[in-house]
């Protein structure tokens, strides 16, 4: 009688939290939109407006038409192509599968995408009825709601493409299917490199030809396409390399446009963010409106972001080296976790919807809580259980009513959701982690 008096305390424990998560996602998305249709300040509104809406993929039509030896028309002139070589033939499968319907091939491949995701997160929690409405609730709120998707969506971005390859790698790897694992995450690190660390879990667990496989996989694709690209693989990256050129100087050596100011959320948008607060005497987001574009005029840009672009390999080598260390030794969950911040957290530049790499982890902590914990296999903190959850709903929420500081906000949130994973061993047998309960 009291093992089932604490099997339903605990049931009840997992009930509390995924309800928590998904009301939150639900309430903080509404305040934000109700917040912004209140004021009408551009700085508060969750998404861009529809001038900006599937250009990241529509203005590369011209340019991804002919592709065959096509690395000059792709490199020069606008708009800027700033991506390794693969993601062209990414574009062209988008643009040209159905010609004149390159919105509706995106949405519906999305779609496909993320319902397929959920699931997979569904079947593998299989949730006991205790415990289903729950996280019925937080699959579906996630799968319909969760704002880095629709950011994605509303931009034509191909981020959820590179995100999908690696989540699919990442699913093979927590069901010990190495190779494929390898395989996915390098064709994931060949159209944006970072997911490339992924493959430090296949290290961790002493597959060291299956990681070759994976970076052999990105090398021979991104070898393919510049060879496609021509007329020759050196010639091809001659040509692209002025877009990254051009990117990289108007908004990693510069601060970005005010306007995606509240978009931006790495180690480095951070640091630049606390500059410009410094510069302005406080917290003025209005006043960042006049401020940031004479800022960003300086010749080279503006000069304190190029001094502290000397600082910030030493800061994010430091920062990658202590999460390794604090996290090497604990069970996958926390490493996939850890792995997957790194991805949204270290790169130079990273927008909203890079937190995409934080869905298979919380999918992964939804199938340990219901699968696992629920039903008192593995033993997990209630305050964790809360606390993780509350993150990831703040993290997968729009938060700007906090406007050029929503960016900030999230990078504080990818620090505790840290801090809390370091904190809070979360082993699982259903991914390959010993057992440690009766």
């Amino acid at each position: 009688m009291h093992r089932d008096h604490v099997a339903d305390k605990v049931a009840s424990h997992v009930n509390a939290a995924l309800w928590v998560y998904a009301l939150l996602v639900v309430l903080i998305t509404s305040t934000s939109w109700a917040i912004y249709w209140r004021t009408g300040d551009f700085l508060t509104r969750p998404l861009f407006g529809a001038d900006n809406q599937f250009h990241d993929l529509t203005d590369y039509a011209g340019k991804t038409a002919h592709l065959y030896h096509g690395s000059t028309v792709l490199g020069r002139g606008l708009p800027q192509y700033n991506y390794p070589a693969p993601a062209a033939f990414v574009y062209k499968i988008l643009i040209y599968t159905f010609p004149g319907h390159a919105v509706r091939t995106y949405l519906t491949l999305l779609a496909i995408c993320v319902l397929c995701f959920a699931l997979v997160a569904w079947r593998a929690g299989q949730p006991t009825r205790e415990v289903r409405y729950s996280a019925a609730a937080a699959v579906i709120t996630t799968a319909i709601l969760s704002y880095p998707l629709w950011y994605d969506a509303t931009l034509g971005n191909i981020e959820w493409i590179m995100w999908s390859l690696a989540a699919a790698g990442l699913c093979y790897l927590l069901r010990a299917r190495y190779s494929a694992a390898a395989v996915l995450i390098g064709l994931s690190a060949c159209i944006k490199p970072f997911s490339m660390l992924f493959l430090l879990l296949l290290l961790r667990r002493k597959k060291n030809k299956q990681a070759l496989l994976g970076v052999a996989t990105a090398g021979l694709v991104m070898l393919a396409a510049l060879t496609a690209l021509g007329p020759n693989p050196w010639k091809a990256y001659q040509n692209l390399k002025p877009g990254i050129t051009i990117y990289t100087r108007d908004y990693v050596m510069n601060l970005r446009p005010v306007d995606e100011e509240r978009f931006l959320h790495s180690l480095f948008d951070g640091m630049k963010s606390n500059a410009l607060t410094i510069e302005m005497g406080g917290f003025r987001p209005h006043k960042a409106v006049l401020d940031v574009p004479i800022l960003r005029a300086e010749p080279g840009g503006w000069h304190v972001v190029r001094t502290l672009l000397h600082v910030y390999p030493f800061v994010a080598i430091t920062g990658f080296g202590l999460l390794l260390t604090v996290f090497y030794r604990m069970p996958i969950l926390n490493q996939l976790t850890a792995l997957a911040v790194a991805v949204t957290l270290f790169p130079p530049s990273a927008a909203d919807y890079t937190l995409l790499h934080l869905y298979l982890p919380f999918g992964a902590f939804l199938v340990f809580l219901t699968r696992e914990v629920a039903i008192g296999k593995a033993i997990f903190p209630y305050s964790s259980m809360l606390a993780l959850s509350v993150i990831y709903a703040l993290l997968f929420s729009p938060l700007t009513f906090l406007m050029i500081y929503a960016g900030d906000a999230k990078l504080l949130l990818l620090l505790a959701l840290l801090f809390v994973a370091a904190r809070s061993p979360m082993p699982c047998t259903y991914f390959g982690d010993p057992q440690t309960t009766g």
